[in-house]
């Protein structure tokens, strides 16, 4: 009986170690933000984390990861350069390259298909929140635990057989990158991830064009939530849950359009805690833990947020980031609370993007030039733009949609990024784009004609 309750006793510090080890790990990642300090405190153009492929790190099966984990894998990705954030365990790689063993490399002094994952670091651990409950040491479930035991005091509970056991655990897990040239190509194809990385790789963007990817991708977000941004001859920008609308400062107040941007997203975080929404309390005395632990859900909230959408990550409040991580130095076990509501405000604003989106591509009419009239719509639009800015920004892209908007179109190009026109530059662009729509009808009905000549003409012969 003592040896058992002896190994109880050290699974429980054994657990215990494991979760602090986790929580050691959440209070270095927020209070040492990666990338580079501010110039200034008025310089919100601060780096967090980069790395080949901007996204969520998801797992074997393609599934995202909880706010913890997300947290664990970022950090390992910033010290491995891992470029395509997708993990296995052991045993899930080693399960799928035995059932495709036959497409392995043969036996040689570097590789032993028998043994294909030799050398392999499980370096990265994740963890999994795991809740049991006994009465009378049987195993019930949560709901019968919480039926049985509401409004007994813990002493009671303890006396009258119940029990209830919370906590972390942790398994290892690796960047399943590292064998893709085992993999079958079931597999790579299979996962989206791999693809996007490779035409990452193989484009390269200048910053002005990295600049407005993210600006385009950021209005995106904004409209999808629909939270009312205004301007104000203010030094501060913030959220008005009283009004549900986003102050800001005026234009010229920021550096660029994309540090305006990325502090409406972090304001646009906080928005989600509106009544109407989340939930969660806003109103808290500037400086207090409460405060803190919001400021914190924000900016996490908004670094999940831009890695799901595919955007840079993350250019905002980096440089206070570590004073509110500060008051957490004794409760380190509230990171876990920030981690869970960041990656549920992430999940909010995902969800409210995908409908935008789907309304977006229902209301949007489909482009399908041909090669040569995309050529020539492209040589329209680098005339037009000598003449009219508006034209700058579609300079070298792929048009594949138009939208009527108020006052003007919104275009759709081949990355699904949307560019907004005016009236004054619409309407003639419109015209074009028509005008190379029915040339191209017009020669595809010659080709069908000219076929129909030619088998006419074989009949004959």
């Amino acid at each position: 009986m003592s040896k058992s309750k002896s190994s109880a006793t050290g699974s429980t510090k054994n657990k215990k170690s494991q979760q602090d080890q986790v929580l050691d790990r959440l209070f270095d990642f927020f209070s040492k933000p990666k990338g580079e300090k501010p110039s200034s405190d008025s310089d919100v153009e601060v780096s967090f984390y980069r790395s080949t492929l901007n996204a969520l790190p998801i797992n074997f099966f393609g599934n995202e990861y909880n706010g913890i984990n997300i947290i664990m894998l970022l950090e390992a990705q910033h010290h491995s350069a891992t470029k395509v954030p997708i993990y296995s365990t052991f045993k899930q790689a080693s399960e799928l390259l035995e059932k495709h063993k036959k497409q392995l490399p043969e036996k040689s002094d570097d590789f032993d298909p028998d043994k294909p994952l030799k050398g392999i670091k499980l370096e990265n651990i994740v963890v999994k929140y795991l809740e049991n409950y006994a009465k009378d040491g049987e195993k019930i479930s949560k709901a019968q635990f919480e039926k049985l035991t509401k409004g007994m005091s813990f002493k009671e509970m303890k006396d009258k057989g119940f029990e209830a056991r919370r906590g972390l655990r942790g398994y290892r897990v690796f960047p399943i990158e590292t064998i893709k040239h085992l993999l079958p190509e079931s597999y790579i194809n299979g996962q989206p991830y791999f693809a996007k990385q490779e035409t990452l790789a193989s484009r390269v963007m200048n910053e002005d064009e990295q600049d407005s990817v993210f600006v385009r991708k950021a209005e995106l977000i904004i409209d999808a939530m629909g939270v009312p941004v205004m301007e104000k001859d203010e030094d501060r920008a913030y959220y008005s849950v009283k009004e549900d609308h986003i102050v800001i400062p005026p234009r010229d107040k920021f550096k660029s359009d994309k540090a305006r941007f990325a502090v409406i997203l972090h304001e646009l975080s906080h928005s989600t805690g509106h009544p109407s929404r989340l939930d969660r309390k806003l109103s808290n005395p500037f400086g207090s833990q409460a405060y803190a632990k919001e400021e914190l859900i924000a900016e996490t909230a908004t670094l999940f947020m831009c890695l799901d959408q595919g955007l840079e990550t993350f250019n905002s409040h980096a440089a206070y980031l570590e004073s509110w991580t500060q008051q957490f130095a004794d409760q380190k076990k509230a990171l876990l609370s920030v981690c869970k509501q960041a990656k549920e405000a992430q999940n909010y604003i995902t969800e409210k993007v995908q409908c935008h989106t789907l309304k977006l591509e229902q209301e949007t009419q489909r482009i399908d030039l041909t090669d040569q009239s995309q050529f020539f719509l492209q040589c329209y639009i680098a005339e037009e733009a000598e003449f009219d800015e508006q034209f700058t920004q579609l300079v070298g892209k792929h048009i594949t949609g138009l939208r009527e908007i108020e006052n003007g179109l919104e275009l759709v190009t081949d990355e699904n990024l949307r560019y907004k026109l005016d009236s004054t530059a619409s309407q003639p662009l419109s015209h074009k784009v028509n005008e190379l729509i029915q040339a191209d009808k017009k020669n595809v009905e010659m080709e069908r004609l000219k076929t129909e000549q030619e088998k006419k003409r074989r009949l004959t012969i």
